[in-house]
């Protein structure tokens, strides 16, 4: 199946808009509107990319997280588009477009192998709880007390954790979201998985962030993104049983407002992070999307080419960058969040778990300086220095290497 190579990202086209709930502040402001386009821009500002290119970066608004990919190709069995969409407009005619991410070029996906006892996620939210810090192989191991309604998972499946799992596939990212000062965005992470439809999920995706870890199957109907050439299903937070989508605030504007997450002071040790982590990177800035593999029925199935279209072009006369980390966090309840939705799913064993790990970062003109892309490259690298191997699957560096996560047979066990 070919990746999507153009998403639909339109800016202000009406065959963009999305009926999604209103959620948070109407975006009636043309300011805000001024704003999303400068964001959504930056993948076509010239001196940006030039700054991306020197630090072997490049940036899109549509990534490959794939968990398996034939060597030199864009296709694979099992195989992702993400994108981040902002939320904006009004609440009748509410709009959703893609922003700016900045990480290693799509097409060979440097990735680097993490043991998987290095990841931990917060859990508690699913039920009301307080949060308390596990590492990401006990939430794969057991993940039905960690789940609103276990019932929604028919048969006697307990288990999402593979002999194959001692490392996961890891890569890392810089995501970009519109954010005046004073004021937050309101988005959801979106993927497509091209294996997956209706009644066969190939992947359930786990969303983590410093309130809490959410699990979905992806089937590309539920929450979908369908206008135009757009498609893909959006993720939300599980508020103990409810969905919200995600909020992205300045750490300027947090720092003396916001109150850190209820944690769990007496069950887990204090060495453990109170917030996703990766190794030694972890933030309240830090998400992680994992994508577990689950066994489908194989159809034969035809990509359809996105569709492109021009959006507007902004001066940026003011090349003044005023990036910052984002504060995540959650918004309004906009109804039942569905988790496995009364499927039978199983572990597909033949490919590794995918972990897509973003940082967020704010702004409200689009302006990224070299500092800051040299910033984010240094970021990148923290996340990749607590891998066993770095590089590519798809194009390999040296030929006869076996990774934990190369999806033919491996020797190496959990």
């Amino acid at each position: 199946m070919k990746h999507t190579l153009m998403l639909v990202c339109s800016l202000f086209l009406a065959l963009n808009f999305i009926a999604t709930p209103a959620i948070a502040s109407d975006r009636l402001s043309n300011d805000y509107e001024r704003v999303v386009g400068k964001v959504a821009g930056m993948t076509r500002d010239q001196q940006a990319r030039e700054f991306a290119a020197k630090y072997e970066l490049d940036i899109i608004d549509l990534t490959w997280e794939d968990t398996a990919r034939f060597e030199g190709s864009s296709v694979g069995p099992n195989i992702s588009d993400m994108t981040i969409q902002v939320h904006h407009g009004s609440k009748e005619a509410r709009q959703m477009t893609c922003m700016p991410v900045i990480r290693f070029p799509n097409y060979t996906d440097k990735t680097a192998d993490i043991p998987s006892g290095k990841l931990y996620a917060m859990v508690g939210n699913e039920k009301g709880n307080d949060l308390k810090s596990i590492p990401l192989g006990a939430l794969l191991e057991d993940p039905r007390p960690l789940m609103s309604n276990s019932a929604s998972w028919p048969g006697t499946n307990n288990m999402l954790l593979a002999q194959r799992d001692s490392h996961v596939l890891v890569s890392a990212q810089a995501c970009f979201l519109p954010i005046p000062a004073g004021e937050e965005a309101t988005f959801n992470p979106v993927i497509f998985n091209y294996q997956s439809y209706a009644g066969n999920p190939a992947v359930l995706a786990i969303l983590v962030t410093r309130e809490g870890t959410s699990m979905t199957i992806i089937d590309n109907q539920r929450d979908a993104v369908s206008n135009g050439g757009a498609r893909g299903q959006r993720l939300f937070f599980n508020l103990n049983g409810e969905k919200a989508s995600l909020t992205g605030k300045r750490a300027s504007d947090a720092a003396a407002a916001a109150e850190p997450p209820k944690t769990s002071e007496t069950s887990e040790p204090s060495r453990r992070p109170t917030a996703p982590a990766v190794g030694s990177s972890g933030g309240d800035n830090m998400v992680m999307l994992i994508q577990v593999p689950l066994k489908f029925k194989e159809l034969p199935r035809s990509a359809a080419k996105g569709i492109a279209f021009d959006s507007e072009v902004y001066s940026k006369s003011e090349r003044v960058s005023n990036v910052e980390e984002a504060v995540i966090g959650h918004g309004e309840i906009e109804g039942p969040f569905v988790e496995v939705d009364n499927q039978a799913i199983e572990r597909d064993d033949r490919y590794p778990i995918r972990v897509t790990v973003q940082f967020y970062k704010a702004t409200d003109n689009g302006v990224v300086s070299e500092e800051d892309i040299k910033s984010i490259r240094e970021q990148i690298d923290r996340v990749y220095a607590d891998g066993s191997y770095v590089g590519s699957l798809v194009v390999p560096e040296r030929e006869g290497v076996q990774r934990p996560t190369d999806w033919k047979p491996s020797k190496i066990s959990f």
